[in-house]
């Protein structure tokens, strides 16, 4: 065959096989066109602007938004106002209390036998609660007469025996109420056996009494100047010893030496056996005279040599230590506490003349809150001339006074207090007292004090910011006077007249009432407390 012949065939078929390509390829793209058109939808164009508002303006449509709106703005304000409600009223969170259980009740002092033995003692530890009092302390507990203990490991016998006061310590335990027994560890009584051995000069005891022989220049006569706290000779002589005994204050109360390691020793026996009895603590009263200067010098204008000497500070320290391993607290009286480590609570009273001013009292209270380390005092008022020399409208001002200054009021119990086994009535101001104690302002808000009209008024704040405030004013002249408080920052226009002593409530309106600060007319020697 030839070749032309066969590029022919090739050419024919190729041609052919071409047409049949085209053929096929546009019977498959009419069917694609065929089958997209099939599912092609026609895009959704939504109503109209006409029959949108024919819709929208219907009373349905209309009622529906509006139930809508309300509602939401409704639950906004609802929840907005439910948030404020909880901030407000939720009762406000205060600091938790810095201080410890006898620094927060008044501290009530009172003859053991004014409890002891009595046959409506519920009824006497109720009443003591109902004034707010949670501390007692006892005195008047050992077996002597008052101060001159006979035996220190031994009660009164007007209290019955020590069994006695054990089951008494319970009780007022069970109630709620913390014990401290008070004790004088400076002297003993002359009838003490430990003197009378010591008188003997029994070897143990030979020392445990501040003894010196004197001198002698044709008369025999004490050592030194030293005087007691009568003003006379602080030195007394013992014919059977034939020497001068030291009493610090009568001469039937002599002097321990407590340069003797026994006699520290002694004392701390005595300290373990009443706290294994029951008592939660002790105030050591007098403790100032502890120490007399080893080599007897007299006493100076620039030398003290029978009381506060650095030997006391170390020896309370001492005594504070060992009480709080028995779980007790230690009170002490009339030493600086910042030179004592050891100690719970020093207690010293503010002792005042009948016809104290006003800067005198400002003064007194002023030196002895900066004189405290944390600034918690403890107050006693004593007058100076006699006892009960100050009118009863006026230890009325002073309780108020004690109550909310910063620190633990000392109340000394009326020896009639309970005389006849009669339980008086809660008064006005003591109950009063017990509510505005309980602020925490009394615990932790700020101190001003200060004096106004021409120095006859004494008064302080108290403030604390989201707890209520109070105002104490006392005029302290004879005359009415009027009073404008506006000195103090942020005292509001009008107060609250929460208390007031008898002769400032005959001018006032009736307590709980509200009063002008700027205008306040106050009775003369009279007081008010002003909430605000």
């Amino acid at each position: 065959m030839s070749l032309e012949k066969d590029d022919g065939a090739v050419e024919k078929l190729m041609e052919e096989g071409k047409k049949k390509l085209n053929t096929e390829g546009d019977k498959y793209d009419e069917l694609n066109k065929l089958e997209l058109s099939d599912h092609t939808e026609t895009a959704y164009a939504g109503m109209g602007k006409e029959e949108l508002m024919k819709y929208a303006n219907s009373p349905f449509w209309v009622r529906l938004r509006w139930l809508l709106f309300v509602t939401f703005w409704l639950s906004w304000f609802a929840m907005m106002f439910g948030a404020l409600f909880i901030i407000f009223l939720t009762p406000k969170c205060f600091p938790s209390s810095k201080h410890e259980w006898y620094q927060k009740s008044p501290v009530y002092i009172i003859n053991a036998s004014s409890l002891v033995n009595q046959s409506n003692l519920n009824e006497r530890i109720e009443y003591m609660q109902q004034l707010g009092v949670q501390n007692v302390v006892l005195t008047s507990v050992f077996d002597g007469d008052g101060d001159k203990v006979i035996n220190f490991f031994e009660v009164n016998k007007s209290l019955g025996s020590n069994d006695t006061m054990k089951d008494f310590i319970k009780n007022l335990k069970a109630k709620g109420m913390k014990v401290i027994l008070r004790l004088v560890p400076n002297h003993s009584s002359k009838t003490n056996m430990m003197f009378v051995r010591s008188v003997l000069k029994e070897q143990f005891f030979n020392n445990f009494y501040i003894w010196n022989s004197g001198s002698s220049n044709g008369t025999q006569h004490p050592i030194n100047n030293w005087l007691s706290v009568t003003g006379e000779s602080a030195w007394s002589w013992d014919n059977d010893r034939k020497q001068y005994y030291l009493h610090t204050f009568s001469a039937d109360e002599p002097d321990f030496n407590f340069r003797n390691e026994d006699v520290v020793n002694y004392f701390e026996e005595v300290f373990k056996y009443w706290l294994d009895m029951g008592f939660d603590g002790l105030y050591l009263d007098k403790v100032q005279y502890l120490f007399k200067d080893k080599d007897f010098k007299n006493d100076s204008l620039s030398n003290k040599a029978t009381s506060i000497l650095p030997e006391t500070n170390e020896l309370l320290s001492r005594w504070g230590n060992l009480i709080r391993n028995y779980s007790g607290v230690l009170i002490v009286s009339d030493i600086d506490s910042k030179d004592t480590k050891g100690i719970n609570m020093v207690h010293s009273s503010v002792t005042l003349t009948s016809n104290f001013t006003g800067e005198q009292l400002h003064h007194a209270i002023l030196s002895k809150t900066t004189m405290s380390s944390s600034s918690w005092s403890s107050w006693e008022w004593v007058c100076t001339d006699k006892p009960n020399c100050w009118k009863n409208e006026t230890i009325d001002a002073f309780s108020i006074l004690g109550s909310l200054l910063p620190g633990v009021p000392f109340i000394n119990a009326d020896p009639k207090l309970f005389e006849n086994n009669k339980i008086p009535n809660i008064t006005f101001i003591q109950s009063t007292l017990k509510e505005l104690r309980s602020m925490p302002t009394i615990e932790f808000g700020s101190f001003n004090a200060k004096l106004l009209n021409n120095y006859t008024v004494f008064a302080f704040d108290r403030v604390m910011s989201g707890s209520e405030s109070l105002l104490f004013a006392w005029n302290l002249s004879e005359n009415v006077t009027v009073l404008n408080l506006n000195s103090f920052d942020g005292i509001p226009a009008e107060v609250n007249l929460s208390l007031c002593t008898e002769s400032a409530c005959s001018i006032l309106p009736p307590p709980k009432s509200k009063v002008n600060s700027n205008q306040l007319r106050l009775a003369g020697e009279s007081a008010v407390v002003l909430t605000f």
